[in-house]
Formats: C-alpha cells, structure tokens, sequence
C-alpha cells in the first residue's frame, strides 16, 4: 500500500553556492570536496574545491536544478559541497542510503513527464515545484479505515528489502554477463603493469632528446582539437533534427545533448545522406558532453561531429580523448557560449607523445586496456563479496 507524501515532508531543501574560482580544483586530492553542481554525469560532480570554511553535507540526495536534463537525483554516499545549479534533499530523520536510492527512483517519472518545464522555456528546479512535488511511498497499513497516514507510517524497511532484492538480481546478472563476455579475464600481465608504473613528465621539463614512452616516464605535448593543425576534423551534422518532428523506432540512432545512454535518445530513419559518420565522436555545445559513436547516425541541435584525422578512431583511443576533453572544459559552466566551433577546435588538449613530438597513439590504447582490467577486477571483486554475502544471508 502506498501513500502520497510531500517531499518537504522528508527532506529539508538546501540550495548550492557557487565557490569563489580559486577554490575550484579539476582533479581530487588531499583536503577537497567533490562540489554538487547541475552536470548529469559522474553523479554530478562538477569539480572539486576546499573544504575549509565550507558547509558539507553526506548521506544526501542531491538534484541538477536547471538545464536540459534538470530533476536528475543523485545519492551522495561522501562528503560533498553544493555548488551553484545543485539542490540538496537532506533527511529530516535517520534514512538508510538504500532507501534514498529509492526515493531517487521516484524523480525519473518527473523527468520523463517533463514537469520541471512547466512555465518555462529551459527546465528548472524551483522550492515552489518542490513545494508540489508528491512521492508515492509504502505504508505500514492501519487496521483503522479513518488513519491519517503521516511520514512515521512510511515502510522503510519495504524499500531497504526492494532495493536489496534487485541489487542481488543485478549481481547475478553481471556474473553471467561477465563470464559470457570473457571479461571476468582481468589479470594484468606485465606490460600492463608497466603502462601503468610509468610517472608522468612534461616535454616542457625535459632537456635534449626526448625519448620513447617506455622506460622511465610518459612525455607530455600539448595539441589543439581542431583547426589547421588539430588533432580532429570538427564540423556541424549535415541536417539536424528537430525532436519534436520526428518519429522514433527507426534504424539509426539519434543523438543529442543528453548526459546517458552515449547521448542516444532513441532511433530514427532519415535520408541516410545526412548521417554522420560511425567511428567519431559526438560533441554537445552547450553541455560539453562527449561520446564515441561506433556506429553512423542523426544528431539533433547543437552537436558538433568530431573524426580523427589520419587513423580511425579505435573504442580505447576515443575513451582516453573523452577523459582527456572533459578535463579540458571542466572549468566551464553549463550553457556557455563558449563552446561555439572556433572554441573547440581552438581548445588545446595534452596527449602523450613520441620522441618525435607526435601523438603516442599506441600507448593511449594500450593505457586504456590496462584501465579497464583495473575496474573490471573492482567490479569483479565487488561481485563476488555481495554473492558471498548474500549466501551467509540466505543461509546457503
């Protein structure tokens, strides 16, 4: 049995400020915070910044306040600092995270009904519609037909059990998947263990000939992304589509701004002249989302085709450039202008390098294969301590 509350009613809403620029920081280290802003991506961390004189908060959900894909929530498990375009929904008693996990669920159905557009041209999220919002949650059922259901009848432990459940289906899912897939291979061999052991070195520093990434250090060169001399032909998509007039269930995939699903928003057939080309990379202007497209597709507006000039561009090398890139415009804010063609192509990217100053191309791919045997053995390792646990459980 479920019951509508008031997302007052749970939560207190608390809205993020922006830090002053000398207290933002691209990479983590010792002392910073992750800062909460409205990026939908890596669970809406935008940068990082100092922790001192600053209010944090943990054990939160946090949701993008404004933007194409404004009411994404995320659950923020460490310590983080809400910065600007961010709202905070912190706890009003003691939630288990796995129950904010799912009260986060709940936000999806308003972005798919579009709520946060309402009365306005670019979505928000606003304490007035927040002030609206209603979550349906289970109830601990009264055998009183008059009960006034308030926030102390909600079943916590209804929601810690779901959660739990589908967590244990998922394991499940991903032990198969990895086995099928032979990922579950993620020994690293010895090459592998130096690709990654190798520190790295700025060609700035170094005197004389610069030597091959492979002895003591990766050397470092500085590339522009575009433009006469650039690492990548950048272009606008022959035709973009509109959205709104289109329909989907076609045959190409259809790519946009959005911050998932590698920025597909469904499959269309068009004239396939105007497709852009597979083995690319696909660049949204005004949220500096970046995604590799293996295969040849539509894009809607503001998207900026990116292929590699010289070689095709492998899945490994296009991973390092993603990283790469969205390091490069980190510093930016969502909705920029900032990111029209000229600055693209203008912006300027390190990239390893070869005695001969060029792009190291070899050890970017060989890098990134050594990375993702790194995660893989902390998904597997992951896996199977919940499988194990799940059995202790159960009692198997």
């Amino acid at each position: 049995m479920n019951k509508d509350f008031k997302v007052k009613a749970i939560f207190n809403l608390v809205g993020g400020k922006q830090p002053v620029e000398k207290d933002r920081f691209t990479n983590p280290s010792d002392g910073l915070v992750p800062a909460i802003t409205g990026v939908t991506v890596n669970n809406g961390v935008g940068f990082y910044t100092t922790k001192e004189g600053k209010k944090t908060y943990k054990d939160i959900l946090t949701i993008s306040k404004d933007g194409e894909y404004a009411g994404t929530v995320y659950l923020q498990d460490r310590e983080v600092y809400l910065a600007g375009h961010s709202m905070g929904l912190i706890p009003k008693m003691d939630i288990d995270n796995k129950c904010l996990i799912y009260i986060a669920s709940l936000f999806v159905n308003y972005l798919r009904l579009g709520y946060w557009k309402i009365n306005a041209q670019i979505p928000s999220v606003t304490d007035e519609k927040m002030d609206k919002v209603l979550i349906s949650l289970p109830v601990i059922e009264s055998s009183d037909a008059d009960h006034e259901y308030t926030v102390d009848d909600i079943d916590w432990q209804y929601m810690l059990d779901r959660i739990t459940e589908l967590e244990r289906d998922c394991i499940t899912e991903l032990d198969a998947y990895l086995q099928a897939t032979g990922l579950n291979d993620y020994e690293l061999t010895e090459e592998d263990k130096k690709i990654l052991s190798l520190s790295p070195k700025r060609a700035s520093d170094e005197n004389g000939t610069l030597e091959d990434n492979s002895e003591d250090g990766v050397r470092f060169g500085e590339f522009a992304l575009g433009g006469d001399d650039g690492l990548f032909n950048i272009y606008s998509p022959k035709k973009r589509f509109n959205a709104n007039a289109i329909t989907f269930g076609g045959k190409y995939p259809y790519v946009t701004r959005g911050s998932s699903n590698n920025g597909i928003r469904g499959y269309i057939t068009e004239d396939e002249r105007y497709l852009s080309p597979a083995k690319s990379l696909s660049f949204g202007q005004d949220t500096s989302t970046v995604y590799y497209q293996p295969d040849a597709y539509f894009t809607g507006d503001k998207i900026k085709v990116m292929v590699l000039n010289d070689r095709e561009l492998t899945p490994e090398l296009a991973e390092y450039f993603i990283a790469t890139i969205a390091r490069a415009f980190s510093t930016f804010a969502w909705g920029q202008s900032s990111f029209d063609e000229n600055i693209i192509k203008s912006m300027k990217i390190e990239l390893p390098i070869k005695s001969d100053g060029t792009p190291d191309f070899d050890y970017m791919e060989r890098y990134i294969r050594a990375i993702e045997k790194v995660v893989i053995a902390d998904v597997v390792k992951y896996k199977n301590k919940v499988i194990e646990t799940t059995k202790i459980v159960v009692g198997e």
